[in-house]
């Protein structure tokens, strides 16, 4: 995913169908800038020489929605796996990727 950012926009660019398919998810959750506002707020420290990941808390949920887990809906026909155990299924478009120990499923590229 490309992040660009431009004064007080950030971009988020997809650069494939499950990042796609991740960022709808997001959209949803952060609630369509419809109703109330939600933001992103850092949490701990961002050092990319130990581990490349950022985390944000999504602050601004109700209880409802922070125990809801955002659907991901497949964009094609494709085949999903846990990147956990390894177990494979087959998605059609449109339909929600399944959760399986505990993370939504990756798609296969």
């Amino acid at each position: 995913m490309k992040i660009r950012l431009d004064k007080a926009i950030a971009e988020f660019i997809p650069e494939n169908a499950r990042e796609t398919a991740e960022l709808e998810a997001l959209w949803i959750k952060m609630g369509n800038c419809i109703g109330d506002s939600k933001s992103l707020e850092p949490i701990g420290v961002y050092q990319p020489q130990e581990n490349n990941v950022a985390r944000f808390f999504i602050q601004g949920l109700s209880e409802e929605e922070k125990n809801t887990t955002a659907q991901v809906i497949a964009p094609y026909d494709t085949d999903v796996y846990c990147v956990t155990c390894n177990k494979t299924v087959h998605v059609k478009k449109g339909e929600p990727i399944p959760i399986c120990c505990g993370k939504v499923m990756e798609i296969l590229d």
